[in-house]
């Protein structure tokens, strides 16, 4: 429920393959159900390849925490005091690892503290709008961002969440659980076009829900971000444990559009390359040589495999005393995007905006994850006519296997057809990530 399981998409160029002469000035987008804003982040670094244009874009998640996380996430490409090398580990060790590194864990605690301010319109964010959701959900947001700041501090024991979850899944197979994370990726991942995530990689995410690692510093402080149902108590927080994904892994979001020659790169390697590239073309509005990606590395580690040991847990649970008012409320400055408004609505949306003549015929683009297909036939009232809508496949979800990919297409295929969409592009559940539709 943290990411998604397709890679990120540069949205202006989906539209423009598909309508070579669109003119319109202002692009009206919806994502629904991405659980990360992949395809925003990825839209806003390829905009300088394109005319001048105004990208609206609607986002639909299911919980208040996957809008908050898509916050922090974009907040941390946006913001203007951060390094590129700095803004780039962050985004990846909070986006993916359970647990995350001192100098990590302090920014988060930073921006949990100011991002808290947002919900309530202490804080103006140019690039945000929040207006959609009741008083109450505004409320709930910025408990959220409280809630990370303490947890952060107080670091939650989520190594043992994800273990607990792990046994639940295996139970008796958990004593054997290495063949089985073995088999996964030998038999499944690699057979549907893995090629640059290593074994060593996915069987340590598998052990303790770390993803991303890297020679400088030890990943030792608790990742609060991925706790589910975060509810305000009286003076404190009660949430539920660690929900999320323990088999497939946040890989597949930046790593499937590698070049076959560089194919020895760890996942991690691809993924830093290619955030810290959209954080670069967002601030130059320029694109960025290899040559500078390379100076960010050590040369070391670039064709090898590092793995790091499970940390210690003494130091996981040392507790942190919160700062109050440590933070100024307005110490914060991002980017200037001002042809760009990310506008998040409430998931009630899906039911009520079919019925609102002005959403009826809005949306140029349509993006929906394979979670939310059941969704489809009150979204297609809301796409123009010649609009596209792309739909995220399941072909990277470990626990399907190819019949059950092939299901999904077929039912994906009739749901569209009766909903009035045509294929773009005959759809191949074994090859596709995303099945293209227009009305």
């Amino acid at each position: 429920m943290w990411w998604g399981f397709s890679p990120a998409l540069d949205i202006q160029f989906e539209i423009n393959k598909h309508e070579t002469n669109y003119q319109d000035k202002c692009l009206e987008v919806l994502i629904v159900g991405a659980s990360d804003a992949r395809h925003i982040l990825k839209t806003l670094a390829s905009s300088y390849l394109y005319n001048d244009r105004i990208i609206i874009y609607n986002v639909i998640e299911s919980t208040l925490e996957q809008v908050a996380r898509s916050i922090l996430l974009l907040n941390t490409c946006l913001e203007t005091n951060l390094g590129l090398q700095e803004a780039t580990r962050y985004y990846l060790e909070i986006f993916g690892n359970t647990l995350i590194r001192p100098a990590t864990a302090k920014y988060l605690i930073k921006s949990s503290n100011q991002l808290s301010n947002i919900p309530i319109n202490t804080i103006n964010c140019p690039w945000l709008n929040l207006e959609q959701f009741k008083h109450k959900d505004r409320d709930h947001l910025e408990a959220i961002f409280k809630f990370w700041e303490r947890a952060t501090c107080e670091n939650v024991p989520i190594v043992e969440y994800w273990d607990q979850r792990i046994r639940r899944s295996l139970k008796t197979r958990y004593d054997y659980r290495e063949g089985v994370f073995d088999w996964d990726y030998h038999m499944i991942l690699k057979s549907r076009g893995i090629s640059n995530l290593t074994l060593q990689e996915y069987r340590f995410w598998r052990n303790n829900g770390i993803a991303f690692t890297w020679l400088e510093g030890e990943p030792v402080r608790s990742n609060p971000t991925l706790l589910s149902n975060i509810i305000q108590y009286g003076p404190g927080f009660i949430h539920y444990t660690y929900l999320g994904d323990i088999t497939n892994g946040p890989f597949f979001t930046w790593i499937l559009e590698e070049k076959k020659d560089n194919h020895m790169n760890r996942a991690t390697d691809i993924a830093e390359r290619e955030i810290m590239r959209s954080i670069y073309e967002i601030r130059n509005q320029e694109s960025i040589c290899e040559e500078f990606i390379a100076s960010h590395r050590d040369p070391s580690i670039l064709n090898g495999t590092l793995v790091i040991e499970t940390p210690n847990k003494e130091m996981e649970q040392e507790s942190w005393e919160i700062g109050r008012n440590k933070y100024k409320k307005n110490n914060i400055s991002w980017i200037n995007i001002e042809n760009h408004k990310i506008i998040f609505h409430p998931v009630t949306f899906l039911q009520t905006s079919k019925h609102k003549i002005e959403y009826v015929n809005r949306f140029d683009f349509i993006w929906i994850a394979h979670n939310m297909v059941k969704q489809l036939p009150n979204l297609v009232p809301l796409l123009k006519k010649k609009g596209i809508m792309l739909v995220e496949l399941q072909k990277y979800l470990v626990e399907l296997r190819n019949e059950h990919l092939q299901n999904f297409v077929n039912e994906l295929k009739s749901m569209a057809q009766q909903n009035g969409l045509h294929e773009i592009n005959d759809i191949n559940a074994k090859e596709h990530y995303v099945a293209k539709f227009c009305k």
